[in-house]
């Protein structure tokens, strides 16, 4: 399966807004819940949210997000906007070289910080 960062960032906006709470399944209308719990665990594998993936033997089935980390809700704050998503749609995740997830969340860490100091380099 291919990831899909429009996915993973619709799941961690809904999140965010209490779209699923108390436990309640990942759902997003059109992707089926087999695709929204493998995109669920590539954000538990990348420590932005913390819940449980539901699975039968070894193939996943849905998730269910209890919470986003600190690192959850820095990342949405900066992907939430739709001028820095855009960057980094354009920049990481451009068809045939996208750099993947870890890749993005430092990308947004340096927009945002660029954002709020100005022109600051990154490091």
């Amino acid at each position: 399966m291919k990831r899909d960062m429009e996915i993973i960032r619709t799941i961690l906006l809904n999140v965010e807004a209490d779209k699923y709470q108390n436990g309640e399944r990942i759902n997003i209308p059109s992707v089926s819940d087999a695709v929204c719990g493998y995109h669920t665990a590539l954000i538990f594998d990348a420590g932005l949210a913390e819940g449980r993936l539901l699975k039968t033997q070894e193939v996943i089935m849905g998730a269910m997000i209890y919470r986003l980390t600190s690192a959850g809700h820095d990342f949405c704050d900066g992907i939430r906007q739709d001028t820095i998503w855009n960057k980094v749609r354009k920049n990481i995740l451009k068809p045939g070289a996208s750099y993947g997830l870890s890749i993005a969340v430092e990308y947004v860490k340096i927009l945002v910080r660029q954002q709020v100091f100005g022109d600051v380099p990154p490091g």
